[in-house]
């Protein structure tokens, strides 16, 4: 088995996550850890290698000093200034949170030095790794699903957040750095959209002064296929509680989620409730315990060991930015419609 050195680019609350789930598989050594405040960086290394690692206050002199097989980046949307390209350039793959940036232009840049590479480059949509949307997913592309129709999606939270989160310059607001988690398993089902139409404002953080993002927001998708999409966020749900439900509605079955690892089934066929006893529907219900980032994390070091298929790779970051950043623009400008 093929050891892997893995270096982080940010050492915050994902990169913990990312380290939790690489520790549990074999043949992982964490390498290299930077963060422009070095005792963030080595704390993490404490924490998650040991003390073992080399750490850095400066991603430059780390990504040219070190030998490594993967880097996980996990900075802020608005700090991607050249990381993930010199990753490329050093033969390193990529693990990119998501958004992979706060522009088209930014976006673009990576995925050419991911192409010019010739690097495996796993996008952090983890909800592509739940076992019910992998099911749905395999029958959209087999056909038995049937024609794809309709999707509603949403994410509600409720938090502060991170100063950086805030700040539409370094996060670009709910809709585009936490809500994308929908768009993208919209795209992901049903495909590239057509046009979007979208509203968003911030209603109640006006009693924060730093709360420069949108708390609420609600878009309609309409795709290549004709299949249409109503996702909604907030940032005002019950305190300490989160909801990421969808329902999605194919010609021969119903789908509804409660969250992305536990979903309802029901094959219908497509047949009208004239045409089908209620008692002979099919139903399956589709649940799992497994930690989407375990597998997130499973699934990239797979593609690099093994060349397995990424669930989620350069073209989903640059296409699901450019459908929130569509949607972020239609909602400045009034509900305007922007064609993709």
């Amino acid at each position: 088995m093929q050891n892997l050195r893995i270096g982080f680019v940010g050492t915050g609350w994902v990169a913990d996550v990312h380290a939790r789930s690489l520790t549990k598989l074999p043949g992982i050594t964490l390498a290299a850890m930077y963060n422009h405040h070095l005792p963030k960086a080595e704390a993490f290394n404490q924490k998650h290698a040991g003390g073992m690692a080399r750490c850095y206050d400066d991603w430059r002199r780390m990504l040219e000093t070190e030998q490594l097989d993967a880097v996980y980046v996990g900075l802020p949307p608005g700090a991607h200034v050249g990381q993930t390209e010199l990753a490329a350039e050093r033969g390193c793959h990529l693990m990119l949170e998501k958004p992979i940036a706060l522009t088209l232009d930014r976006a673009e840049s990576i995925a050419a030095a991911v192409r010019r590479a010739g690097v495996k480059c796993q996008i952090g949509h983890h909800m592509r790794h739940a076992a019910p949307v992998r099911q749905l997913k395999q029958m959209l592309a087999d056909g038995s699903a049937g024609r794809p129709l309709l999707m509603t999606g949403r994410f509600f939270t409720n938090a502060l957040f991170p100063a950086w989160w805030r700040d539409p310059n370094m996060g670009g607001g709910q809709l585009i750095e936490q809500a994308i988690h929908i768009y993208d398993l919209a795209r992901h089902f049903f495909g590239e959209p057509k046009t979007v139409v979208a509203f968003a404002d911030n209603l109640v953080h006006q009693r924060f002064p730093d709360y420069r993002v949108d708390d609420v927001s609600a878009a309609t998708i309409r795709f290549g296929n004709g299949a249409i999409a109503g996702i909604l966020a907030a940032n005002c749900y019950e305190p300490h509680s989160d909801s990421q439900a969808m329902t999605v509605l194919c010609e021969n079955v119903t789908v509804e989620f409660k969250n992305p690892n536990e979903a309802a089934f029901a094959f219908h066929g497509g047949k009208k409730s004239e045409e089908i006893g209620k008692d002979t529907i099919r139903h399956e219900n589709v649940r799992s315990d497994a930690n989407l980032y375990d597998e997130l994390s499973a699934n990239f070091v797979a593609a690099i060991r093994e060349d397995a298929p990424l669930r989620s790779g350069i073209e989903d970051g640059v296409n699901s930015l450019r459908l929130v950043l569509a949607a972020s623009r239609s909602a400045r400008e009034g509900g305007a419609p922007q064609a993709l």
